[in-house]
């Protein structure tokens, strides 16, 4: 259904006194909130009132199904009313509801039975709690500021890839054209240098005080407000403000790695991501979106705004084992004081293809440090989507511009895959200058009930997008 004008619901203003149909008198009154699009409401929230939809037709309805289950309603003014309790006992989820009317014709309306309504950053923060809230359906209530959580901690949880311990976000969570604001998500602050130089690291870890206090989290690895969004998992229509993620290796503002779905997604120019390295690995990449989309991730209608999306020349990794090691010359050179270090050294330096010497290029036919506008690395599906162009230095190599993102290409890295993987279409970078123009997004797939595109100005997502108010 398209978006209704406000002229359109004038008329309802003149029906309200009508009797509902429907043996339980429940109805709407002038100033109640409807929803003409679907319904959004609250289980956690026993004093949520009945909940209204405008449906726009004419006629009696003689019953209303959620499921199986008949359930109470009112209909007055093509507004349909439904029992909260009723919603309630169905529990959270993506519902439908069928309305018969009285000439036999039948209606399906979409119902989000939220988990919860998200308001506060503590709620926000709670989504991560554990597997099962991990599982939980949400929707944000209005913008949420996070500058009162010192250090955001990612929602899910990842160790390696086969540990039994792992949680990922397998809910939805819906922004309804809202913002996350202010976010700080870092797993290291420690530049601690050997000699006389001082390289990003992962020291304060090393030694027993990071900064997250998950375990899951305190290597740095697959970095951001979500650390991985599960094959169900679905991340839509948000948008993201000043907000700073900062990870060790596969990084996005986002999430580190989306195996799900994600749209209509906008991250603004005050956003930044920071990767310290990529350990020579076509993988270990970042994005200002996601640091890897997996074989099962769905990505599309994302708008970057930022061009601070980063990777250092030179990190300094300490461990356990790296005493004694023999490096590339300048890593622990034998017979050097250094050798005894419980330090590596990595560099963001150009590769070359396994067991040749020819220079490595990603699918986009250039050399990469690892950081691209929007996906880091994309195993599954991009489309629609526009990232802020800048340049990209290589460690020790020429500038170039940055790409949208890569797949996997087999040839740089053969056990992860023989074959070419990963499909990126119709995405692409523009300048700050360019993506003030509404004509840029023009072949693009961009909802009109979604977004706000115009000249002279940078998009936005609309709020409220599923619902209007009634005046009062």
């Amino acid at each position: 259904m398209k978006r209704l004008k406000s002229l359109t619901i004038l008329p309802l203003l003149l029906l309200a006194s009508l009797t509902a149909c429907g043996s339980n008198g429940l109805s709407w009154k002038s100033g109640d909130k409807v929803y003409y699009d679907r319904i959004i409401f609250d289980t956690s929230d026993e004093t949520a009132p009945n909940p209204h939809i405008y449906l726009g037709k004419d006629g009696k309805v003689t019953s209303v199904k959620l499921g199986r289950d008949e359930i109470k309603f009112g209909y007055s003014g093509k507004v349909l009313t439904l029992e909260a309790d009723a919603l309630r006992k169905a529990g959270p989820g993506e519902k439908s509801a069928t309305v018969v009317f009285k000439d036999g014709k039948k209606q399906t309306i979409d119902i989000f039975n939220a988990t919860k309504f998200i308001k506060t950053a503590e709620d926000f923060q709670g989504i991560g709690a554990d597997a099962k809230a991990c599982q939980g359906y949400y929707i944000l209530a209005n913008d949420i500021d996070c500058s009162s959580i010192d250090n955001f901690e990612p929602i899910g949880q990842y160790f390696e890839e086969t540990d039994p311990t792992n949680f990922y976000f397998h809910g939805i969570l819906d922004g309804d054209g809202f913002a996350i604001k202010n976010v700080t998500c870092s797993y290291s602050d420690s530049p601690r240098g050997t000699s006389d130089q001082n390289y990003p690291s992962n020291y304060d870890v090393w030694s027993g005080s990071p900064k997250f206090e998950n375990e899951a989290h305190q290597a740095g690895d697959n970095i951001g407000i979500f650390q991985v969004i599960g094959s169900s998992g679905v991340v839509r229509n948000i948008a993201f403000d000043n907000c700073k993620v900062h990870g060790r290796t596969i990084v996005g503002i986002v999430a580190g790695n989306i195996m799900g779905r994600a749209e209509n997604i906008l991250i603004n120019s005050n956003c930044s991501v920071k990767m310290d390295t990529h350990f020579y690995d076509d993988d270990c990449n970042t994005g200002a979106a996601f640091g890897i989309v997996a074989g099962s991730g769905n990505v599309k209608n994302v708008i970057s705004l930022t061009s601070q999306v980063s990777i250092l020349g030179i990190y300094e990794d300490y461990g356990p084992n790296y005493a004694g090691q023999d490096g590339n010359g300048w890593d622990h050179p034998a017979g050097s004081p250094d050798n005894n270090a419980n330090w590596w050294r990595f560099a963001g330096v150009s590769k070359e293809i396994p067991d040749t010497s020819t220079k490595l290029t990603d699918s986009n036919g250039k050399q990469s440090n690892g950081v691209y506008s929007v996906v880091g690395k994309c195993w599954g599906q991009v489309t629609d989507s526009i990232g802020c162009a800048f340049k990209v230095t290589p460690y020790g190599e020429s500038q170039f511009d940055v790409a949208f993102g890569h797949t996997h290409t087999a040839i740089n890295k053969p056990t992860s895959g023989d074959s070419d993987l990963g499909s990126i279409e119709n995405c692409d970078v523009f300048s700050t200058t360019n993506l003030k123009k509404a004509s840029t997004y023009a072949s693009y797939n961009f909802s009109s009930d979604v977004w706000n595109i115009a000249d002279g100005s940078f998009p936005t997502l609309k709020h409220n997008i599923n619902r209007f108010d009634i005046a009062k």
